[in-house]
This record gives structure tokens, sequence and C-alpha cells, in this order.
């Protein structure tokens, strides 16, 4: 069957997937030529009562754009989605549950594949279970191309690439903030619900680590310790507590292709949320012990899914973010690096001296829980499919920071919102090890 489509966006009339028409229809016609998408979900009906519904907020007819039926549950219809499309762009989670499906039939059908998955499972999974055929079939699969993990992730590439030297270590500190004070959730209810079966399903990720990371990389000095408890951070301001997201993992997954496949020395990570009051932390410290312990039994996870406000001190709620709070929210990452002014021969290199050179960036977001992410995914997926020969050399299962590092990608980012920038690179002045 030929492809009638260049993209086509998976799980529509879901709350991500209906912010991101208006974005994917944006970014398609701004490509010479212009870029051709359709939408697909589960109804015919409601797919094309959407489709007539951003006819009238984009204000131009999309009666072009195809309408596919697809469900998870229904292989063919995916194999017949997949047949369409160069690439498919996955919002259908969690991916724990929905995802597995979607990336075989696009392997099998040679469509490449990305989605805003946050979970380092089904990531890691996909990449031990499909990576070889989807070498084999020249397909690209690039998860977490969301907030969860473009910021951090590329906004790590993006230092590795500034930093005249070479980078041993990255602090990177998260700030979620909002322009003014609105009611409401910061996040979807579906990121909170991907997070507690995560937390539910802990163990499986160790077996699937084993197996997939069974060579183990050889330490590199000085190493990056995390600091535990809460700490007084300068740049950026505020109290520094370990952030428990996928970005950690998704930087090391890219940073371990990049010493295995391009013999580069991999940077060391480490992630932290901001708080700008430290009388916040008692409080998020007793709903992480609550939360962890309530995740592990069946009873417990109901009760954090039926009642998120109350576990997330108000960050997630059964609904999500409305307009206003979406406009008014930030995302920022502000990535600190270590390393040296002098470059090496090889990635093992041993150096006899500590760090002797800082950089720091910064990776700007507006609108996180939508407009971000759905910039993100689209960008994602139109640097897939339009420069493919920049991408790795062969087709598999991705992290993107791996996947994009040679893109254009950072460029059109900031050309569209989000932005990656550096603050400032300073020499170090430190005695001997």
């Amino acid at each position: 069957m030929a492809r009638i489509i260049d993209l086509v966006l998976f799980g529509a009339n879901g709350c991500t997937g209906q912010h991101v028409i208006p974005i994917l229809h944006k970014l398609a016609q701004a490509k010479t030529p212009p870029l051709t998408w359709g939408i697909a979900g589960r109804s015919k009906q409601k797919l094309q009562a959407l489709r007539q519904q951003f006819e009238q907020k984009i204000g131009t007819s999309l009666n072009n754009i195809p309408v596919i039926v697809a469900d998870v549950h229904n292989k063919s219809s995916l194999i017949e989605m997949a047949q369409q499309a160069r690439i498919v762009l996955n919002c259908c989670g969690p991916y724990r549950f929905y995802g597995e499906p979607v990336v075989q039939v696009c392997i099998d059908e040679e469509t490449h594949y990305v989605d805003i998955s946050g979970e380092p499972h089904f990531m890691e999974e996909m990449q031990l279970k499909y990576s070889e055929k989807a070498r084999q079939k020249g397909v690209y699969v690039v998860s977490a191309c969301g907030i969860d993990s473009i910021p951090i992730d590329l906004g790590v590439v993006f230092l590795q690439q500034k930093f005249n030297g070479t980078l041993n270590s990255i602090n990177a500190f998260i700030e979620i903030w909002e322009t003014k004070a609105v009611k409401g959730p910061f996040m979807t209810y579906g990121t909170w619900e991907s997070a507690i079966h995560g937390l539910a399903h802990a163990k499986d990720l160790g077996a699937v680590r084993k197996k997939l990371f069974s060579n183990k990389l050889p330490v590199f000095e000085p190493k990056l310790q995390v600091i535990t408890r809460p700490h007084k951070s300068k740049l950026p301001q505020g109290w520094a507590v370990p952030f428990p997201g996928a970005d950690r993992s998704v930087v090391k997954r890219s940073q371990r292709f990049f010493y295995e496949r391009a013999k580069k020395r991999p940077v060391q990570i480490e992630v932290y949320l901001i708080l700008k009051s430290f009388r916040t932390i008692p409080k998020l410290a007793m709903l992480n012990f609550v939360v962890q312990s309530l995740a592990q039994n069946k009873r417990g996870q109901e009760l954090l899914l039926e009642h998120p406000e109350k576990f997330s001190n108000g960050v997630f709620t059964k609904g999500n973010p409305s307009e206003e709070k979406n406009e008014n929210s930030r995302f920022t990452v502000t990535l600190c690096g270590e390393g040296w002014k002098e470059g090496v021969a090889h990635a093992d290199h041993k150096h006899t001296v500590p760090p002797n050179k800082a950089i720091c960036g910064k990776v700007n977001v507006i609108s996180p829980a939508y407009g971000g992410t759905c910039m993100l995914l689209v960008l994602s997926g139109i640097i897939v499919i339009t420069e493919t020969e920049k991408m790795p050399p062969t087709g598999g299962v991705y992290s993107p920071g791996y996947a994009f590092a040679n893109t254009t990608l950072i460029e059109q980012l900031n050309q569209n919102g989000v932005t990656f920038e550096v603050l400032f690179e300073k020499d170090l002045l430190r005695a001997k090890y």
C-alpha cells in the first residue's frame, strides 16, 4: 500500500492529542513542500467531529486530512494505519499498556515511530525487544519526545557540543513555575497514571536493565555523586531535591549509545527539582513516602489513581490543566557541567587533574503540559522523516539525545519557542587529586 500521508497522529481524540493538532497543522504547512498528515483513533465519528472542530479554530478546511480508525486491541487496524504513513506520532498512553502493539506494527510495516512516553520500563523494554528488528528494517523508534525527556537529554547534548574540551558531568535543575497563579493541576492525569504504574512495577524494570545493559560501562572519574538531602542551590536559586522522573535514565541511555557506537566519553548526570521554600520539603517528603508505599499493592494503587490531588499536593488531579493554566506555566532546566579544557584522544582516557572548566546552560519551555510537549513531539517526528540522513546510521530503538544529536532539532526548537542557551563558561581552580 502506498504511503498517502507523511505523519499520522495516533490518539488524536485524547487530551494531549487534541493539543497536537494545531501545532502539527502549522509546522507541516511551514515545510516546502508542505507535509501531509492525518489523525487516527478508535472512533471515526469522534475523529470527524474533531476535524470539524479544528476547522473552525484554525480557519481553514481540513477535509483533505485523512481520518483513520485504529485501535490498540485490533492489530489489523494498526497495520492499516502504519501502512498509510511514513511516521506515527503516538499519544496513546499509558504506554505500559498501549504502546507495544503500536511499536511492533510500525517496525513490521517499516514506519517510523515517536512518542511522549516518560516510562523507563516501557522505553527500555522496547529497546531490549525490538532494537535489532528495527535495525534490520531501517525503522527509527524514538520515545521520550516530550517534556520527558528532550529538554534535559538534548540539553546535555547541547552542552557537549558547546563545550570546547571534555565534559565530565552535569547537574540538571528543573523548575516548574507560573507567570501568574492559576488554580488547577500543572500536568495531565495521564502523567500521574503512568508514574503510579511505574512505581508499582519497579522490580520489572530491574530485570529489563539486567538484560539490556549486561555490559557495564567503565567507571569515569571523578564520579558525580547524587546529593540525596535537600540542599541550597545558587543557580538556580532554591532548594534542590533529587527528581525521580525518567530524565536521568533517558540521558544515561543516550550517553551509553555515544560511548558504544560513537566512541565518545559519556557524561554523568544527576537531576534535581528546585523548590523555592524549604517549608514545602517536609510535606513533599511525607507524600513521597506515602505514594511509594501505597504503590506496592493494588488497593493502594487504586487510592492513588482515585485521589491524585491529595497525594501530589495538587500538581495532578483527575482533570487536566486548563488553557489558562497551560498558557501561564513554564518549565526551565538549568544544566551545570564540569570538565577539562583539554580534549582526549579516546573515550577511556583518564585525566590526572581535577576538572578545570565549567559551563552552564538553560532550556526554557512554555506551556509544558500541552504546548511545549506537543511542539517537541511534532518537530521530532518531522525531523525523522525530513533529516533521515542525519539520524543514526541504522534504524533502531533510540533515546532522543542520541537519535537527534546530528540533526537541526535544537535549531528548529529555538525557532519555535523552546530555547537552548549557554549562560556562561569559566575556568575552575582546584587542587590536584
